[in-house]
Formats: structure tokens, sequence, C-alpha cells
């Protein structure tokens, strides 16, 4: 019974270290799906852990031109400092990454460079001046909130699963435990 115990909590240590080292970003600026007003001079990836020499990421033009970053590593962040003007358009950052378990990983987002300003009839200007909120400060604080929550609960995701997952084997540890006391008497 003990060693039956003892190889359970073996496992569930084990399991847990292994979940909890793979690499993953949390961060990006500009962030996926972004619409920006003003061409970037950079682009930073954050990970949660650091990051080996050979990791990379490239920008791509919606018709699938690279647009030339020189790159730098800073623990557990990419740097890219622009090389060659942007237009405006919709940019692909493709990355991929070694992180410090070993593992190769990839992943791209998309952002959107829009600075050209658009004209609107003046109907439609009023309406728009009516709906800008009144404390913009407050509003630009709220969507870096939400932003944040979002960012939180996709990286507390597998935690809660191996938690899950602990759970359920003490379950299943000690229904066995129970079952064969049972048969023994």
């Amino acid at each position: 019974m003990k060693k039956i115990l003892l190889l359970t909590l073996f496992i569930l240590l084990l399991s847990s270290t292994v979940v909890s080292a793979h690499t993953a970003l949390e961060a990006s600026s500009p962030s996926d799906g972004e619409v920006m007003t003003e061409e970037p001079r950079e682009i930073i990836l954050e990970f949660n852990t650091p990051l080996e020499e050979a990791s990379s990421f490239t920008v791509e033009n919606a018709e699938g031109e690279e647009i030339p970053f020189g790159i730098t590593l800073e623990e557990q962040k990419m740097i890219g400092t622009l090389g060659a003007a942007m237009a405006d358009g919709e940019y692909t950052v493709n990355w991929k990454i070694i992180g410090a378990d070993g593992h190769p990983i990839e992943g791209a987002y998309t952002f959107t460079v829009k600075t050209a300003e658009e004209t609107f009839p003046a109907e439609e200007n009023e309406e728009t001046v009516e709906s800008v909120s009144e404390d913009p400060v407050k509003e630009t604080t709220s969507l870096f909130e939400e932003e944040s929550i979002d960012q939180e609960e996709s990286s507390n995701a597998p935690y809660v699963m191996v938690i899950v997952l602990m759970v359920l084997a003490v379950i299943a540890g000690g229904t066995l435990m129970w079952a064969a006391k049972r048969r023994g008497n």
C-alpha cells in the first residue's frame, strides 16, 4: 500500500515539473490583432522562460515579403529593431524559439499598421466625437487590464490542468488503496 502511494506521489511530482517547463509566448508588442496608428520601430516578444541563442523571428507583409529586422536576445525577450520602413497593411510575425527545456517551439500572430488618416463625411465625424470617452486614460487602462486578464487566463490553463489531474490521481490512488484494504479483510 505504501509503495502504491509513494509511486503515485512520485509520478505526480514528475509530471508537474515536465508540464510547467514548456516555454510560451507571454506578451508581445505590438500584440496579436493590434491596429497600430504609428509605424513600429521595434517588435518585442516576451516568453515565460529564458531563450536559447538559436531563437529568432521574421516579419512578413501581406504579400509574403520579409521585412528586415535586427534581432537581439535578452533572457526571456526577443527584440527586433526595424531595418526598413513599413507601409500600411497587415503583417505576420513568425517566431521560432528553443526554450529552456530544449524543445523547439514556433508560432505566429498578426498586426496591422494603419498610419494614413481616413476622411469621413461631416455627419459621421459628429457621431464619432459624441462616442469618444470622456476619460481616455481610464478607457486605455481598462483595455490593458482586459488584455492582461486574458493573457493570465491563457497562461494559467496548463497549471489548472495539472492541479485537476493531480487531484484525480490522488482520488484514484485513495480508492485503490481502500479497495485493496477491503479485500484484505
